[in-house]
């Protein structure tokens, strides 16, 4: 697996990618990266030529310059895509990967193919939330502030583990994700929440796959996102 950097304006975006084809691009969840997808990019390499890119503040790739919304992280998804010299790709998104794919394929549909949306949240106001979710999403929003205890190393232990059960060594690989954004790793999460898609769905012309998990505090959501897509 060739791992590389793309030079765009705002900075250096390091980025996973293997095989030959079709180009896929793999757009992470927040807080994370591309190491999310390095025991998947293998089972699509021999049919794609699958690319998964970190997200400006994530991972290895530079920090933003600012505090970015969800159509600025899909401006730089798209100028990735430029330096790498790929007019269309079909695009995956998990979690906030899925809302700048939303926004990809609204506001791009030219350089968009098909799209997997994986946990699209469709977030609402805290009364709304709560009874909207069974479970309801956890908290994993709030700004993680730092301990001279090292108290806020077993939140980030806490966030990484919420979702599903996931053995210890998965675990760990996240809260590395949330050591590299550090007190700006949830800038995203936030952006996703202030992004309502509902009126942006029904824009979406691509086929489109939506998945989630039963353990997903979005699994609630789901069929909610398919019946807004008219290709889905």
């Amino acid at each position: 697996m060739k791992r590389a950097y793309a030079d765009i304006p705002e900075g250096q975006m390091h980025y996973r990618s293997e095989g030959e084809g079709e180009p896929l691009l793999l757009l992470h969840m927040a807080v994370g990266s591309s190491d999310e997808f390095t025991r998947l990019i293998p089972l699509l390499s021999p049919t794609y030529r699958a690319i998964a890119p970190d997200l400006l503040g994530y991972g290895d790739s530079d920090s933003a310059p600012r505090r970015y919304e969800v159509l600025d992280h899909a401006r730089t998804v798209v100028s990735f895509m430029d330096s790498l010299g790929i007019k269309r790709a079909s695009v995956v998104g998990h979690h906030g990967g899925s809302m700048i794919a939303v926004e990809l394929a609204v506001n791009w549909p030219e350089r968009v193919g098909k799209l997997v949306l994986y946990g699209t949240a469709i977030w609402r106001d805290e009364r709304e939330d709560a009874q909207e979710y069974d479970p309801p999403a956890p908290d994993f929003t709030v700004q993680v502030q730092f301990a001279s205890d090292g108290s806020h190393l077993l939140e980030w232990w806490r966030r990484a583990g919420m979702w599903g059960d996931n053995p210890p060594g998965i675990v760990e690989e996240r809260v590395l994700e949330y050591i590299k954004a550090g007190p700006k790793g949830e800038e995203m999460a936030w952006a996703c929440r202030a992004n309502d898609v509902r009126p942006k769905l029904p824009r979406i012309s691509n086929p489109t796959l939506v998945l989630s998990g039963t353990q997903d505090p979005f699994y609630s959501v789901a069929a909610e996102v398919k019946s807004l897509i008219p290709k889905s």
